[in-house]
């Protein structure tokens, strides 16, 4: 009688090894990537709930001094981003001091308020109210991006798009109003309040 001899393995081979290792790797990129991704999308995320809270507290400021809305007292928008951005302001301290102000520098303080907050908070920031009471004030809060690139080599800076008369949705909320003269790499938020 002849019996055969059964060889067992008895451990992984340098190719199935190697096979594993590649496998971890393209995993290990993959999720590498995932986290890029998430990174930017964090900091876009972040900038929006900036502009959000900044327009929020002007919200409440306006519908708070109704006389100064209806009487036109927080219109800003004469300047270009440039100069908003540059601006610096002198308060009334019509809501700290206790003493009497009248609704056109209680307006004036919020709006000081509106863009040393955007200037304070956010890179670049800068803020134009325009509109009226009766349609709504218009906040448009600008500020720049050093991430707002296109997909050339090397990436260069892109422009927001300008508003016009027939801009709507999603389009109307990130178009930079034409006085603005936004630069390249500037991002605008436009908000409506109704007071």
């Amino acid at each position: 009688m002849q019996t055969k001899l059964i060889k067992k393995q008895l451990g992984a081979t340098l190719i199935e090894a190697l096979v594993s290792i590649l496998v971890m790797s393209l995993g290990l990129l993959g999720i590498a990537g995932i986290q890029l991704n998430a990174i930017a999308y964090q900091k876009s995320s972040w900038s929006t709930q900036r502009v959000a809270e900044t327009v929020n507290d002007f919200a409440e400021r306006i519908r708070s001094n109704p006389t100064g809305a209806s009487n036109g007292n927080y219109l800003y928008n004469t300047a270009n981003y440039a100069a908003v951005k540059a601006a610096t302001f002198t308060s009334n301290d019509c809501r700290t001091s206790g003493g009497y102000c009248s609704t056109a520098q209680i307006a004036a303080d919020d709006i000081t308020e509106l863009v040393t907050k955007a200037q304070a908070i956010l890179p670049g920031g800068a803020a134009q109210v325009a509109g009226n009471s009766s349609a709504g004030f218009v906040v448009t809060v600008m500020f720049f991006d050093k991430d707002f690139v296109d997909s050339s080599t090397p990436p260069v800076l892109q422009s927001s798009a300008t508003c016009s008369g027939t801009t709507t949705g999603v389009e109307w909320r990130n178009c930079c109003p034409t006085g603005a003269a936004a630069p390249a790499g500037v991002r605008c938020r436009r908000f409506t309040i109704i007071p």
